[in-house]
């Protein structure tokens, strides 16, 4: 059986696997279903192995020849990583796996999304997106003027406000994203197609070597491996299934973008698009989203409703149960968990006291202004309760209106 001090091992382990002998999705569940391994890190374990392949498991033809192919390679597998263990050791890469507590909730809800994945950098920025919000940001990698300089005026501004941006590091519009993000409060991912080591293009060394100071730089791929052509869709399904929302700059009618906005809108998630001339042909692809229903891309406040609206759900989603409303702390109450409180407002609403419904509406604030109908429409209140409620809460000052709109004082 597989050890704790074997886990991290298993996890390369499996990635050679995967890319070595061809095991598949598809044998790993008929393995799992049928009882014959729990996760995949058992597949290190040779022992059961050998068991699976006597036939002590009820498992299809096909997923003991697979088995077969692990065993008769296992000596190269063991070579590839031992390799991949040294390069990450040597470049302070770190191995995230779907069984940990800190693999992204984004890819969490989503189906086919990787079980192990390789990060070098800042891994919080994973949990402050989590809470926070994040945007994928693509685009051509050899924009126009007007591209480029929207993608920096509202990555920057986005990032000022806590959103994470999430690009692939390629020339362009990905290069310029990370750029105007990077040093902002939210921060910057980069989504390689090849191992973490690998940079990609050589020439967005400067920027990869400041995300890796600064920012997180992630992919699936294991140490060593370099980027060929058939990872970069796949590449694409991660930035997507990593962000609360998509935003396209500028794509041409074949664009590896375009794989980014499909894979965001089968994932149900929003993708924006910036409007550009009809006439040039750099930008048809994006033309063509916003023909085919995507999201014109205004301003960055088109965004952060999005991503506003993608918070809420969320943390209703990762909400503790009622009787952990409360934490305690050396016998001393703090204050309410928000998101034990909104899980408690979503199936039992009058329970809740005025003062935690103010936790619910400045946690709603923290984002940006909002007007009391849209406070109506989040807490599901009518409008004379948020109404008295925001009363109060500009009474002592934690609130404050300007032009309809409410914000937090403190922010």
């Amino acid at each position: 059986m597989i050890t704790n001090s074997d886990i991290r091992y298993a996890d390369l382990f499996y990635s050679a696997v995967v890319l070595n002998t061809g095991f598949n999705y598809k044998v790993l569940r008929d393995l799992t279903d049928n009882k014959a391994i729990v996760s995949y890190r058992d597949l290190y374990d040779r022992e059961l192995i050998n068991r699976i392949l006597k036939g002590e498991f009820d498992v299809s033809r096909d997923s003991i020849s697979h088995i077969q192919r692990i065993e008769d390679s296992y000596g190269k597998v063991i070579k590839i990583v031992n390799n991949y263990a040294r390069i990450a050791s040597e470049n302070n890469i770190e191995v995230v796996s779907c069984l940990d507590e800190s693999y992204p909730y984004n890819w969490k809800v989503l189906s086919g999304m990787p079980r192990v994945f390789y990060t070098k950098g800042n891994y919080e920025l994973i949990n402050q997106m989590t809470l926070s919000g994040s945007a994928a940001v693509v685009g051509s990698r050899n924009p126009s003027r007007y591209a480029q300089y929207a993608t920096e005026k509202m990555c920057k501004e986005l990032g000022d406000k806590g959103i994470t941006v999430i690009s692939g590091l390629a020339a362009g519009i990905d290069r310029q994203a990370h750029l105007s993000s990077v040093n902002t409060k939210g921060g910057t991912i980069a989504v390689l197609a090849g191992g973490v080591d690998n940079i990609y293009p050589a020439s967005n060394k400067d920027i990869y070597d400041l995300i890796a100071a600064k920012g997180l730089i992630i992919s699936e791929m294991p140490p060593g491996q370099q980027p060929i052509r058939q990872y970069f869709p796949s590449r694409n399904r991660l930035i997507a299934g990593l962000s609360d929302c998509t935003m396209i700059m500028e794509a041409g009618e074949v664009s590896g973008t375009l794989h980014t906005a499909s894979f965001a809108a089968n994932q149900g998630k929003e993708v924006f698009v910036l409007p550009n001339n009809i006439y040039y042909n750099n930008a048809l692809g994006g033309l063509k989203l916003l023909e085919d229903g995507g999201n014109v891309l205004l301003s960055p406040d088109n965004v952060i409703d999005s991503i506003s609206r993608a918070l809420i759900y969320k943390r209703m989603g990762m909400g503790c149960s009622a009787e952990l409303l409360f934490a305690e702390d050396d016998g001393q109450k703090n204050g309410p968990d928000v998101e034990a409180l909104r899980e408690l407002a979503k199936v039992k609403p009058e329970v809740l006291t005025d003062d935690n419904w103010k936790v619910i509406i400045t946690d709603a604030l923290s984002l940006r202004p909002l007007c009391a109908d849209e406070l109506c429409t989040i807490t599901m209140l009518p409008f004379y309760k948020i109404s008295g409620l925001l009363t109060e809460l500009e009474l002592n000052g934690t609130v404050c209106q300007e032009k309809g709109k409410y914000s937090l004082t403190f922010v």
